[in-house]
């Protein structure tokens, strides 16, 4: 692939999407904003919130001094880790098929509408971050640049423990054949625990927070389920569009000819991506049989995998075969996507409702008197999933903002519908009466001027 070709995409298109669909953050990502900036004044405090995860959190620090810039920018970070994860996904499928741009291009578009990624994506949560440099290292690797390979598995690793046992296998050969590399390795074997745990005893107080936060899951996950592994395996099957599965059948059959033929050894190598794959799905459903949550997001790199071999093998299929067929191909694989490229409006549409939500909050801080006028009438109360946000624009720690229990005096109440199609919360006890609305939020109070801690 031409570099300067991917380099002008891995920046316009992007930048681009940044016009078209608003860069608002998701739950998490403002969780890893809100902490990164922490870290960048010299504090941390994670007793509440999602999991820690250290890569988007030290990017976050590093955004952290660009003010009100840092939201966007994040998002438009992982937008651009899409792109890289599409490029290379090209790359990759039309290598395995022998240089098909046709696998090429249906590597791209099967890693691209996999499950939720383009919400995901544009929320500025990690998939396609993990995606991007997990292919990164499977290019660095097949190029024999073992650093730069090291180096994208380790990123994986500080992104999702999934990735740690792969992480160990790489090491495990690079410590058998780079003896020069081990001491690098046996540091890489301490730091990336030690990235995630040591934070959390610092913001916490509790090493393993992060997991047992892990272990409450949403309403409606595999973990909540009679068979939490099975529900989480069969949530992963329909990530990927359906004619892939195919194209992995079809290589499936091609692999288990006897002998060594060409055609045999290349399916057994488009074949890799997918068993990569199925082992990182398999990890997924056995930590939702452990208790976690088990959540297609989880799940949804390994399934990208697989999506990208069975594209390798649904173009083999068709390879010499009239180009009327190839066309056919097209067309079936356009048609099980449509439906969610017709969810991309919604995905637009719902970014659009987010990005006023995180705006008109700042007004109506302002309108409530300031962020310290709010503390000092006692605490603030927000709705469930909105804690980040409204300790971010607050520049308080999330414990401030959001306790379990439900509003009561003293305090104040912001009030604002989670989604486009929810309703506003939470709701307030009588005492409490309206002091403003701004756009998306209703703000009540009811105060005696104590503080919030």
């Amino acid at each position: 692939m031409d570099r300067k070709f991917a380099l002008a995409a891995g920046i316009a298109l992007p930048v681009a999407s940044l016009l078209v669909v608003a860069p608002a953050p998701a739950y998490d990502p403002w969780a890893w904003l809100l902490w990164g900036r922490e870290v960048a004044g010299g504090g941390l405090s994670t007793v509440d919130g999602p999991a820690f995860k250290p890569l988007p959190v030290a990017v976050c620090a590093l955004l952290a001094p660009l003010g009100a810039a840092a939201p966007w920018l994040w998002v438009l970070l992982v937008r651009a880790a899409a792109v890289v994860a599409a490029l290379l996904a090209f790359d990759l499928a039309r290598r395995l098929a022998g240089g098909s741009r046709l696998a090429g291009a249906l590597g791209a578009a099967a890693v691209l509408l996999c499950g939720a990624l383009p919400a995901y994506t544009a929320a500025g949560a990690e998939p396609a971050l993990v995606l991007a440099f997990a292919l990164g290292a499977a290019a660095a690797w097949r190029e024999r640049r073992m650093r730069l390979a090291l180096a994208c598995a380790v990123a994986c690793a500080l992104l999702r423990v999934e990735a740690w046992p792969f992480v160990a296998i790489a090491g495990v050969v690079l410590w058998r054949g780079r003896p020069q590399d081990r001491a690098l390795l046996a540091a890489l074997a301490v730091a990336v625990p030690a990235a995630w745990l040591v934070p959390e005893l610092i913001g916490s107080g509790d090493l393993l927070r992060s997991g047992a936060r892990a272990r409450v899951p949403n309403p409606g996950q595999p973990a909540l389920a009679v068979v939490p592994g099975v529900a989480a395996l069969r949530e992963a099957v329909v990530l990927p569009l359906w004619p892939l599965w195919i194209g992995v059948a079809a290589l499936l059959a091609g692999a288990a000819r006897a002998g060594q033929s060409g055609a045999a050894v290349r399916a057994r190598r488009a074949l890799l991506p997918a068993a990569a794959g199925a082992a990182w799905i398999a990890i997924v459903a056995l930590m939702a049989q452990a208790g976690f949550s088990g959540e297609p997001r989880y799940a949804l790199p390994g399934a990208a995998l697989i999506a990208l071999s069975g594209a390798v093998g649904a173009t083999s299929v068709v390879s010499c075969s009239p180009w009327r067929h190839q066309v056919t191909l097209v067309a079936i694989v356009a048609l099980a996507a449509a439906p969610r490229i017709a969810d991309l409006a919604d995905v637009r549409s719902e970014q659009a409702y987010q990005w006023r939500l995180a705006t008109d909050l700042a007004v109506a801080v302002e309108a409530a008197g300031g962020a310290d006028a709010v503390l000092e009438s006692g605490r603030p109360f927000v709705g469930r999933l909105r804690g980040p946000l409204m300790a971010y624009r607050m520049d308080v720690a999330k414990r401030v903002v959001e306790p379990d229990e439900p509003p009561r005096p003293p305090g104040m109440v912001f009030r604002s519908a989670p989604s486009s199609a929810a309703r506003a919360a939470p709701a307030a006890p009588p005492q409490f009466t309206e002091v403003a609305r701004i756009g998306t939020w209703q703000v009540l109070g009811a105060c005696d001027g104590a503080p919030a801690t």
